[in-house]
């Protein structure tokens, strides 16, 4: 299947990768081809049609990822009718194939990357004689550099991902500086080395509750204002943010890949936090594959009064495409040394010959998944070559289960799920049913649908929609 944005490699991968005996394809319920179609998605039964509410694009990768450009108009980090226009600009030059080969993925960048520098041109024009202009034009060109960020591992040169990255963090730490002024940018240490944190206070000042929100897997800061930043900021909670392993510039500068102890990423973000005098009662959010992380947190580290995961997987493994190979690794990762080195070559060598029968879309999100689990992988990602030790990317996916950490959170917890999410599954309504140390009052179920315009992964139509029920129930919890 050929995925999308903050969504697990449901279905990147089948059969074959042990032996070569069958090419590595996309399995899928429904895949970019089908689209517009009205195939079934896996989680609900509902057809890609009833749950996906505009199509930009044939190929439901690049539609789906857009789609959360044109949500973040409810931030204002973006424009409805830019978005549509560098849509359109983008076909007309592609010819919006349901499949896209790499010249695809390069006219998708170079649409989104023409736009993008317009704009910061034009906030420059703007300056500081219109400051708020500026900072909404640079905002609006974060996240057109957003999106050439998330596909540049599928364009003909993905060592450019390190420079667009800090092109979208310098767009979007500038607009900060001029709209949210009173931001503190500070660096706490850990064990995985300095960790950026941002603390942005709530308007009018004094002892505020305050959010500390993780983004997941792709999320980059300026996409961070539609799930929890803007709507906080309005009902006056102060916000933190933070850069862990496998995000931001741990990952894109210096390297460093996921960990599963996100306890030990969260806590001292929130020791740093609980120092400030002007912080009262203390919620953690945790978004999309933060979801997943934050429980963790949400159940080793003490000074959290409530945890909001939206949504809340808790098995990476289990929702990995490819599950005939996770299984021979999940089995032979602790084998002797002999058995465990025969299996990592039958391993990568069934994935080498499978490769180049794979679609660019399906390249593209084995690059994109793999680069946050080890940097191998991104060091074969941003080169264009296939992923050198599948065995190894795999099997630093192990520890990625929470069950455990989910049945131990006792703080009030809200879960989210959505509506026609194929790549969560039915995770999240598992990973509630493990709230078994959370009275029933105290915690809760959200469930997002396509009739409100909140369907799919992290619903990116619809962050308002997702915000109100999270920040009514916070507010009943921490506010």
């Amino acid at each position: 299947m050929d995925l999308t944005r903050r969504k697990l490699l449901t279905g990147a991968l089948a059969g074959g990768a042990v032996v070569g005996a069958a090419s590595l394809t996309a399995c899928s319920s429904g895949g970019d081809s089908a689209s517009a179609s009205g195939s079934p998605t896996a989680a609900s039964g509902l057809s890609t049609s009833q749950t996906t509410p505009l199509f930009l694009f044939s190929s439901q990768t690049f539609n789906d990822e857009v789609l959360f450009a044109l949500g973040g108009a409810s931030s204002l980090v973006s424009e409805p009718g830019e978005i549509l226009r560098i849509a359109q600009n983008i076909n007309a030059k592609s010819g919006n194939p349901a499949n896209p080969t790499t010249a695809a993925f390069d006219d998708l960048y170079d649409g989104f990357g023409s736009f993008g520098d317009n704009l910061e041109q034009s906030a420059n024009k703007a300056g500081s004689a219109h400051p708020v202009t500026m900072a909404n034009r640079l905002m609006r060109a974060a996240t057109c550099s957003t999106q050439q960020l998330f596909f540049v591992l599928g364009t003909s040169d993905g060592q450019r991902e390190e420079s667009i990255y800090e092109v979208t963090q310098r767009r979007w730490l500038v607009a900060m500086k001029v709209l949210y002024p009173k931001m503190v940018q500070a660096s706490v240490k850990s064990e995985f080395g300095p960790l950026p944190v941002y603390f942005i206070p709530a308007p009018g000042g004094g002892k505020r509750p305050t959010l500390i929100i993780s983004s997941g897997i792709d999320g980059q800061n300026v996409e961070s204002m539609q799930f929890g930043v803007t709507a906080g900021l309005q009902r006056r909670y102060n916000i933190v943010l933070f850069e862990g392993p496998g995000q931001m510039s741990l990952l894109f500068k210096r390297n460093i890949p996921f960990t599963a102890k996100w306890n030990k990423v969260v806590a001292p973000v929130l020791a740093w936090t609980r120092a400030r005098s002007d912080v009262g009662k203390v919620g953690l959010v945790g978004v999309s594959f933060g979801g997943m992380l934050c429980s963790s947190a949400a159940a080793k580290v003490n000074g959290f009064d409530a945890a909001v995961l939206q949504p809340a997987a808790w098995n990476w493994p289990a929702l990995w495409g490819d599950q005939a190979t996770m299984k021979i690794v999940q089995e032979t990762a602790s084998a002797p040394p002999a058995q465990k080195a025969e299996a990592t070559t039958k391993v990568n060598e069934g994935f080498l010959k499978a490769w180049p029968g794979l679609s660019r879309t399906s390249q593209f999100n084995t690059y994109k998944r793999g680069e946050v689990f080890t940097a191998s992988a991104q060091a074969d990602a941003r080169a264009g070559k296939p992923i050198s030790n599948y065995y190894q990317m795999l099997e630093a996916m192990l520890p990625f289960n929470f069950e455990a950490d989910f049945r131990a959170i006792t703080i009030p917890t809200m879960i989210t799920m959505n509506e026609g999410d194929e790549f969560d599954k039915d995770q999240p309504l598992e990973a509630f049913a493990m709230l078994d140390k959370v009275p029933p009052s105290r915690k809760v179920l959200v469930k997002l649908t396509g009739a409100q315009g909140a369907a799919l992964h992290d619903q990116p139509t619809g962050p308002q929609v997702a915000q109100e029920y999270i920040f009514d129930w916070l507010d009943d919890q921490i506010g």
